[in-house]
């Protein structure tokens, strides 16, 4: 099953502020977590404004993804447009004592979209849901030749990441 991320953040490198998984078949899981520093102006005025429902604990958006995940028995792969997206990603599957979450066999993929961006066609920019929802509607549509403009590249890395030998 594929998953499209995007997550936001509290500037490069910051803290992980709100993330959202978007199945292909469109279930979703989305979370907002508490701000734990200073929320750069940036994202204060971007962000911040359109996440939509209240933060929660890390723990507990932990524990939500993770019964969303556990619904799918996998093959699991993650798909992202922006490496921090994987990173925030990967980071919550981490859990203390060194033990990490389900799911424990994945991949991850980020892909290079040229000519996309996820925030210029989503219904809300800088929404994690909505532009994850925009990723995986543009990513969907080319894989199924209702829509062109990714990459032969791209598109052979997703068919033969997710089992699909054929190109449309």
């Amino acid at each position: 099953m594929r998953y499209y991320i995007d997550t936001e953040f509290n500037g490069n490198g910051g803290q992980l502020l709100s993330i959202a998984l978007v199945r292909e078949d469109g279930a979703h899981f989305y979370e907002v977590l508490h701000a734990h520093e200073l929320v750069v102006p940036w994202v204060k005025e971007h962000v911040v404004p359109y996440f939509g429902q209240e933060p929660v604990a890390r723990l507990q958006a932990v524990k939500t993804m993770q019964k969303f995940l556990r619904k799918d028995a996998g093959p699991h792969v993650f798909i992202a447009d922006w490496p921090e997206d994987l990173v925030h990603f990967n980071t919550m599957l981490l859990r203390d004592h060194g033990k990490r979450n389900d799911p424990l066999q994945f991949a991850c993929l980020l892909l290079h979209l040229p000519g996309f961006s996820t925030a210029g066609a989503s219904e809300i920019p800088h929404n994690a849901l909505a532009d994850a929802q925009a990723l995986a509607a543009y990513i969907e549509g080319n894989l199924s030749g209702e829509r062109s403009g990714m990459g032969k590249a791209d598109l052979t890395l997703l068919r033969n990441t997710c089992g699909e030998s054929t190109v449309a």
